[in-house]
């Protein structure tokens, strides 16, 4: 039932990359096969083809627009989806923060979407604790850690009747989300350049390699939770027509409880801080809005601001959709910003257009969608 086995972000930092050589047919001997191939293609059409004749008959081009999206490989569909997913957004860094920014093809000035800013390192140290008190589950959670290295939109489908014979374009619409939000989480975690909890203490000792890069998104929080927030908007709109996000909807429920264990899977592991999770919540669920008003056309982006700085707490996502976390009191006042809320959405909810070309393959998933949901 694996969905994108491989796809899944930091799963390539694992050492597990299946590169050992003995997961299948060795690179050798593809290339002899191959030249083999080549080979009997050249003499069987030396054989056949005869003298030259003038083509009777000129194509014209291809016709311009998204329907020539199907005429292209998946790979190259990806590509094209993802350059268009990513254009016109843009990084603006502080020395301890970064703003994610957008702006449309008709828009004069960029609009803030989502500004993150570092905890401290003595909140990291604070909550190495909680890393440590974790571990206490890695036996119960071995098998469900190994898998999420590879894959966890296995864990995502098992909320619905998903598989990838049946909706091809809801997977690749899947992968492409994947792939654009790693782009970004790098950008960020580059940006914000936190440490993992291994640096902090030599009692984590974690049960898998950390990732070459920072802790702060985590990136498996980032990912699950922009691809649950996805999915649900196509099953609701699938099976009630809504745009709108309905927290008491059991396939909602079961979407969140699937991500947020994804994501606490990593602090069991020992690779993440709960504040990580918290972030890449944060991310993943402003980067859903984003993607799903550029590929529908439907629905708002709201611009998201994440203050990590006197964080101590655990992950639920719950509290991440209430907004309920609140900072220390001391971080507070050095930030000089009221209320003390960790999470805060900041002004008027934005409208982006959509893309004609995500248009198109959100078109297509939406309808393999409603065959599902029926």
């Amino acid at each position: 039932m694996a969905w994108l086995s491989g796809e899944s972000g930091e799963s390539g930092e694992s050492g597990e990359s299946g590169e050992s050589g003995e997961s299948g047919e060795s690179g050798e001997g593809r290339r002899v096969r191959a030249s083999s191939r080549a080979r009997a293609l050249i003499t069987s059409r030396e054989g056949v083809v005869g003298y030259w004749n003038q083509p009777s008959h000129t194509p014209d081009h291809y016709t311009a627009g998204p329907e020539a999206l199907d005429r292209w490989s998946r790979d190259v569909r990806l590509r094209i989806f993802a350059g268009e997913l990513l254009s016109g957004l843009v990084y603006d860094e502080g020395e301890t923060s970064i703003s994610l920014q957008y702006r449309g093809r008709s828009d004069e000035t960029f609009t803030p979407i989502v500004h993150m800013i570092r905890p401290n390192a003595s909140d990291f140290a604070e909550q190495a604790a909680w890393v440590f008190n974790y571990a206490a589950l890695r036996m119960e959670r071995s098998s469900e850690i190994l898998a999420e290295l590879h894959d966890f939109t296995s864990f995502l489908g098992l909320v619905g009747y998903w598989n990838p014979s049946r909706s091809p374009h809801t997977a690749e619409l899947l992968a492409l989300i994947l792939q654009v939000t790693t782009t970004i989480e790098m950008r960020v975690k580059h940006a914000l350049t936190c440490r993992r909890p291994i640096e902090y203490s030599p009692q984590i000792q974690p049960m898998i390699q950390t990732p070459g890069h920072g802790s702060l998104p985590s990136g498996h929080a980032t990912e699950s939770f922009a691809a649950a927030f996805v999915i649900n908007a196509l099953m609701r709109k699938a099976r009630t027509g809504r745009d709108d996000v309905d927290a008491t909807d059991p396939v909602f429920v079961q979407l969140m409880r699937h991500a947020e264990r994804i994501a606490i899977n990593r602090t069991v592991a020992g690779v993440h801080f709960p504040v990580d999770s918290v972030a890449g919540m944060v991310l993943g669920w402003t980067l859903a809005e984003l993607f799903i008003a550029r590929c529908s056309g439907c629905g708002q982006v709201t611009m998201r601001k994440f203050d990590g700085r006197g964080f101590n707490d655990d992950f639920r996502y719950d509290d991440v959709l209430a907004m309920s976390y609140r900072r220390s009191a001391a971080a507070n006042v050095a930030s000089e910003q009221g209320g003390g809320g960790a999470i805060i959405e900041a002004g008027t909810p934005s409208t982006v257009p959509a893309s004609p070309i995500l248009q198109h393959l959100w078109t297509q998933a939406l309808a393999e969608c409603r065959l599902i949901v029926g």
